[in-house]
């Protein structure tokens, strides 16, 4: 009979401090000044070209090319937000030759709208390593925008002629880093 008091008394005080909460208003007009700046890394391409891959039927094809898709430049996220990019491309050469690495920005009709343009020295018994960042403001990140493909291409220069059996490769790895605003 006791203890039946004594739940009885818990449950009422119990019940009395849960009516004297405590509160505040609350200003969900605050979520109307929500601004983050996230910053998002990836890798954008990466290519590898041996020295084989320059001949074709016995015959050394001086151009090899690759097209990516880069559908991800036109989400309404990048579209709205983005504020600020860094394009980063690293290209090894170990093949006895120079070349020209072009990274070329296609619109939605496979028209050029921007060339990156590197130039990669020929291997001489040390790995050759062409680095370079090109980077995108608020006045030129509409390029990116504007962006569906985006064409990477090797075009080799004269020198010693390669064979079937030639040794080396040219290998091109690339990322980007993007910066957003979000209000």
């Amino acid at each position: 009979m006791k203890n039946r008091f004594y739940n009885r008394v818990i449950l009422l005080i119990a019940l009395a401090l849960c009516a004297f909460s405590c509160s505040s208003d609350l200003d969900f007009n605050q979520a109307n000044n929500f601004n983050t700046q996230p910053v998002f890394t990836t890798n954008l391409a990466y290519l590898e070209a041996k020295a084989p891959d320059f001949i074709i039927n016995g015959s050394e094809q001086p151009l090899f090319s690759y097209v990516s898709n880069v559908d991800f430049l036109n989400t309404s996220f990048v579209q709205e937000d983005l504020v600020k990019t860094e394009l980063y491309f690293r290209i090894k050469n170990t093949i006895a030759r120079a070349y020209f690495y072009n990274v070329t920005f296609l619109d939605q009709n496979n028209s050029p709208i921007y060339t990156i343009t590197m130039n990669v020295p020929a291997y001489s018994g040390k790995e050759v390593l062409v680095e370079k960042t090109e980077i995108f403001t608020a006045a030129n990140v509409d390029i990116l925008k504007r962006t569906t493909k985006m064409v990477f291409s090797i075009a080799m220069l004269p020198g010693p002629p390669l064979t079937a059996s030639s040794p080396g490769r040219v290998e091109l790895s690339s990322s980007i880093t993007a910066y957003f605003d979000v209000k």
